[in-house]
């Protein structure tokens, strides 16, 4: 199991430590337990899953090799954050924030529209996920956060290397409108 040993923001420096495990089993304890996902969130993981699979199947030019690993995201964001909203240990401005995304994956309003770019449509709703869970992070518990993720990769890690990475994959307008979704709803 994996824990941070600071809470700072992703800008900052994070390390993660291994835990025992005793010390997995104490944490698991008192922390409630894992939400499963209601029906209709979870035919959305399906969907958006399948739909990314398909599209990468379909694909073989730079952009979309480049973008991939970042589109495939989709769903475990998407889920990170449904099961944030309904975890009672998750602070109601955690959760407003969480709620932002979550309406903003199931919108068909975006700014990158899935309608029009397919799975490149995702990539707003992606980096809009990880600016979220960057400002998440200083308000949650780290192991609240892990204990949603259900990401192959390492939480923290997959949320800096999206926002590092982010200008490569839209352009500054882009990003700059990403930014003012969250940024309005302070």
């Amino acid at each position: 199991m994996r824990i941070w040993d600071k809470k700072k923001s992703v800008d900052g420096e994070w390390e993660q430590i291994e835990t025992t495990s005793l010390e997995e089993e104490s944490i698991k304890a008192g922390e409630g337990d894992l939400i499963v996902l209601e029906k209709e969130h979870q035919r959305f993981y399906d969907k958006l899953r399948k739909k990314i699979e398909e599209f990468i199947g379909k694909q073989s030019n730079h952009r979309a090799d480049a973008a991939t690993p970042y589109i495939l995201l989709a769903p475990d964001f998407f889920v990170l954050m449904a099961r944030l909203l309904k975890d009672k240990r998750v602070s109601a401005k955690s959760k407003a924030i969480a709620g932002i995304v979550v309406a903003y994956f199931i919108s068909p309003l975006d700014i990158i529209p899935e309608v029009v770019t397919g799975p490149f449509g995702f990539l707003d709703d992606i980096i809009l996920a990880a600016y979220a869970i960057s400002r998440i992070m200083n308000d949650v518990d780290k192991q609240v956060l892990l204990e949603h993720w259900n990401g192959k990769e390492d939480l923290l890690q997959t949320v800096q290397n999206l926002v590092k990475k982010a200008e490569d994959l839209v352009d500054k307008r882009v990003l700059g409108l990403i930014g003012n979704v969250l940024n309005k709803k302070k």
